[in-house]
This record gives C-alpha cells, sequence and structure tokens, in this order.
C-alpha cells in the first residue's frame, strides 16, 4: 500500500511527491500525458520563452542608434523550446525517482477513497492527492481558434491575430505577438482588459499596447467565428474583426470530470473541490491541491498547496495562508501585486528609477500600501521585471514589516528594486529621486 496516490504531475502534483518522498513516504504519481502537467509544458514556461524571445528583439527594435536585420525560425525556435522543456521535465522526474516516487504511465480512474485504477492495475493508498489542473473555457459555436497549447506551438509568427478574452494570458501572448509582428486585436467583453487588477496598474499597460500598435477592444462580446480567406470573429452590434489566427483565452476551469472524481462524492464549491485550510475535501484522506481546489490558479499557489498538504499527509498539521499571495502578469510592463489596499499608499515612478532607463523603459509605478502604523498590507507594481521584486514585498506582508524596514534596507545600485526602497521612503520621509 501507498501512503499516498497523487493524481496529477504539475506543479502541485510533483511538489506534493516530492515533499513527500523527502520524508521516506511511499509514493505514487500518476500522469496521462506529460511530467509538470500544463504549466511547465504548455504554459508558465514556453509562454515565457516566447515572452522573452519577443522582448528581446523588441528591445534593439526600439533602442535608439540600433538598426535591426533579422528573420525568425519558428520552427527551429520550437525545437530549442521543447528540448529546454524536457531538460525541466526530465529534471523533475529524475528528482521525483531519486526520492523513492513511482511515476506511472497512464489514465487514472478513482474506484473509492483508497483505490484508483490505472489500465488494468488497481493501486491502493491510505491517502489520495487529487492535483489534476485545469484547462481553457471552450464556448460552443466560437470555433476555428487555437488555445494556449496551440499559440505555444506556433511555427510561424501570424501576420495577424485576434485574441478573444484580454485577461492575463491574451495580454501577455498579444503582446509577444505584436513584438514578433503580428497585426494584433485583443477583443474583451468586460469594460477593461485584465479585469480584476487594480487599474491604477492596468493604465500602463493600456498604454504601452497602444505604443505597440496592438487594438484593444473593451465591452465587446464575441457572437462566432466564420473561416474564410481569414478567420472572422463576429461581435455583437454588427462589428467585426478579420485575422489570420484566432486565439481563445476565456479563462480556465478545474478538471473533474472523466477520473472518476464522482465516486467520492466529494463536497464542491461551484466547479471547484472544496477543501479545509489544510486541504483535505469533505473526504477526510483525500486532499485537493492546486487548480482544480478553488481559485487563485496560479502554479506557485500550487507549490505551497502541496506543502500543506504534505505537511498534514505526515501528521504536521499545517493551515494555508493566502494573504500574501504574490500575482504575476507577465505584460509590458510587468505587474505584480500581492496583500491587500490599505489607508494609505505611496507612488514612485519608473521613470525616476535610474536602472529602467538605461534600458529604455519608463512606464509604470511602484506602490505600498500601509496602515496608520506604518506596517505594510500590501504592495502593487506596474514596472520592468516586477515579477523578481514582489516577493520582497510579499516577505514584508508576511512577516508585518514597516515600510520604513524596506526603506532603511540597503539596496544595490542601480537596480530596479530601488524603485521599491524609494516608493518605502515616501510613506514616512521623501524619497531621493522624486519630489512628492
Amino acid at each position: 500500500m501507498y501512503d499516498a496516490i497523487i493524481i496529477g504531475s504539475g506543479p502541485g502534483g510533483y511538489a506534493a511527491a516530492i515533499r513527500l518522498g523527502q520524508r521516506q513516504k511511499k509514493v505514487a504519481l500518476i500522469e496521462k500525458d506529460k511530467i509538470g502537467g500544463e504549466c511547465l509544458n504548455y504554459g508558465c514556461i514556453p509562454s515565457k520563452a516566447l515572452i522573452e524571445l519577443a522582448n528581446s528583439i523588441n528591445y534593439l527594435k526600439e533602442m535608439p542608434g540600433v538598426s535591426l536585420n533579422y528573420s525568425i525560425d519558428m520552427k527551429r525556435w520550437q525545437e530549442w523550446k521543447w528540448s529546454m522543456i524536457n531538460r525541466l521535465t526530465g529534471g523533475v522526474e529524475m528528482l521525483c525517482r531519486g526520492y523513492g516516487v513511482d511515476v506511472i504511465r497512464g489514465e487514472a480512474y478513482i474506484v473509492d477513497a483508497h483505490h484508483v485504477k490505472v489500465g488494468d492495475r488497481t493501486i491502493e493508498g491510505e491517502n489520495l492527492v487529487i492535483a489534476t489542473g485545469s484547462k481553457p473555457v471552450k464556448i460552443k459555436g466560437i470555433d476555428d481558434v487555437i488555445y494556449n497549447r496551440e499559440a505555444l506551438d506556433l511555427d510561424h509568427v501570424p501576420e495577424s491575430a485576434a485574441i478573444i478574452g484580454g485577461g492575463y494570458i491574451g495580454v501577455e501572448i498579444g503582446t509577444a505577438l505584436a513584438k514578433l509582428g503580428s497585426k494584433v486585436t485583443i477583443i474583451e467583453m468586460m469594460p477593461n482588459i485584465l479585469p480584476g487588477t487594480d487599474q491604477e496598474l492596468v493604465r500602463h499597460v493600456e498604454r504601452r499596447l497602444s505604443q505597440l500598435g496592438v487594438k484593444v477592444m473593451t465591452g465587446k462580446k464575441v457572437l462566432n467565428t466564420q473561416r474564410g480567406e481569414k478567420i472572422r470573429v463576429n461581435i455583437d452590434g454588427g462589428e467585426y474583426v478579420e485575422a489570420e489566427t484566432v486565439l481563445m483565452t476565456v479563462g480556465r476551469v478545474p478538471n473533474t470530470e472523466g477520473f472518476g472524481l464522482e465516486n467520492l462524492k466529494l463536497e464542491m464549491d461551484g466547479r471547484f473541490i472544496k477543501t479545509d485550510g489544510h486541504k483535505r475535501t469533505s473526504v477526510p484522506n483525500v486532499y485537493a491541491i492546486g487548480d482544480v481546489s478553488g481559485q487563485p490558479m496560479l502554479a506557485h499557489k500550487a507549490y505551497y498547496d502541496a506543502d500543506i498538504a504534505a505537511d498534514n499527509i505526515c501528521g504536521i498539521e499545517s493551515v494555508v495562508e493566502y494573504r500574501a499571495m504574490p500575482y504575476v502578469i507577465y505584460s509590458d510592463p510587468e505587474i505584480a501585486y500581492t496583500g491587500s489596499k490599505s489607508a494609505k499608499s505611496t507612488r514612485f515612478p519608473v521613470a525616476a528609477n535610474g536602472r529602467s532607463l538605461t534600458m529604455n523603459e519608463n512606464i509604470g509605478t511602484f506602490n505600498i500600501y500601509y496602515d496608520e502604523r506604518g506596517i505594510v498590507t500590501g504592495a502593487g507594481l506596474a514596472a520592468p521585471h516586477a515579477s523578481e521584486l514582489i516577493s520582497e514585498l510579499s516577505l514584508a506582508v508576511e512577516s508585518g514589516l514597516m515600510a520604513m524596514d524596506i526603506g532603511l534596507t540597503i539596496h544595490p545600485h542601480p537596480t530596479v528594486s530601488e524603485g521599491v526602497k524609494e516608493t518605502a521612503e515616501e510613506a514616512y520621509g521623501k524619497p531621493l529621486h522624486f519630489k512628492v
């Protein structure tokens, strides 16, 4: 008997397997596709590789004094991308096996809370961890579209691209394609792109999209698509957009069908599996982690969930605490935020940060939110490398630090991180390089 059976080897699943293996637990990790799941193979990693390619080319395109003559062989680039991904996922599988995890290939089917079938084999476990991730939302009548997997596997840069959905995936891939030379249109049903994100941060991205020539259509409902010489996207009100490629990015839903989940009769929270603070479901020995267990659908949240579930399986009582969860959007500029807003806030412009200017970047802001005592409750950044800067601020929230603690910490010069220091200084005095 296994101590734990884990269904799904994405960030949550493989992390739980490794954590349990590190504690000498006997673990079975079941995967029907590729180790690493959606994130490593078809999402987080390949999308950032595409964004890095686009940013590198566009940096030179926009740098004064540089004349650029280049060509892009996407087929060759895709070969490199997959070799990089395979190195990464191969390393993850080696780690799992190194900790004694049995990696089982095939489709899982839950018989009951202690038994899972894989093909003709039935395996038994004391605990069951469901880490089946999520999949793109698909809408009937909107056909001839591609989704994130196909978009990240394109063998050429399309002449034009229409993106249905202005959330983080649409904005990220749309920005990258625009930088690579596509004529891009983003169509969003809500009044603004990146719905749910602080519009003070979003406006910097909107400004940059305009500079890149991306057409943004908000408050527009897509009715259907029609294939002709190009694909026509019909919009409510008689408008339409034609493009060579149409990408659908209107959200994701948890994977809860096709593997016998109904046999457990778990309590659900809408389409998600309901869990308590220990990541336990309504069946005590069954855990759910990552996207399938609720928002936010983030790989680093899945890693964190895996730690919590593994602790509890090992008898170490651990409870989730998401208040300092960082969110990142790989837009231009990148957006990152954490914690919550408070009564007071600071603001320091990217245009006053020397290192940003050396990168020909001048759009964005560094914001810290703090309470009456000066304690940091959250932060919002729209800045170069915001994804690399937000952890300092999540730590501040998690640790109950004051803005002064950040401001008095020596930050190296010249770095973008100085923007974090200077915006913190505003909470108790004045930043050095900007007059408030």
